[in-house]
């Protein structure tokens, strides 16, 4: 019985359609779902990346304006589907994606795992090519099954 589904997002389109099809398996379900980001660079990258680094930035604004960030594409992503009668729960940790995921897994009793299926580079040739060195790292160390939701399956 599947009651718990944790669907990881880098906020990406891939990610935008594995919680879209998670919401639908959760409201068939009744089962909860966990949206977990994992923020693998650190707070300045990010902020650089992101255009929210200046010369005056201390430490501390700069986490603050990346979980702000992150707060944001939270609601944006939340915002864009439909899954008002499912208790969701977000969070954000900070790591390896590859090993928090499958820990987080654990911890929260995940029954299912819900990702996009996103090719990310030339890591781990052709799997990485395929389905995304993530994603292939979570398949390979998950304590539930995991479901990839295809590009195709549209909204």
């Amino acid at each position: 019985m599947i009651k718990t589904i944790l669907v990881p997002t880098d906020f990406s389109d891939h990610a935008q359609r594995a919680l879209e099809k998670a919401c639908d398996l959760a409201a068939q379900l009744g089962a909860q779902i966990y949206l977990l980001h994992v923020q693998a660079e650190s707070s300045l990258r990010t902020a650089i990346k992101e255009g929210l680094f200046d010369a005056a930035s201390t430490d501390e604004k700069l986490r603050e304006a990346v979980n702000q960030l992150i707060e944001e594409r939270f609601s944006q992503i939340l915002g864009a589907v439909n899954c008002s009668q499912i208790a969701i729960e977000h969070t954000n940790r900070r790591g390896d994606p590859d090993a928090l995921i499958p820990s987080y897994a654990d911890e929260v009793g995940a029954d299912l795992i819900v990702m996009g299926r996103h090719g990310a580079g030339f890591i781990d040739e052709v799997r990485a090519a395929v389905i995304g060195s993530v994603t292939a790292a979570v398949i390979r160390k998950s304590p539930c099954p995991v479901m990839l939701v295809r590009r195709e399956h549209g909204i």
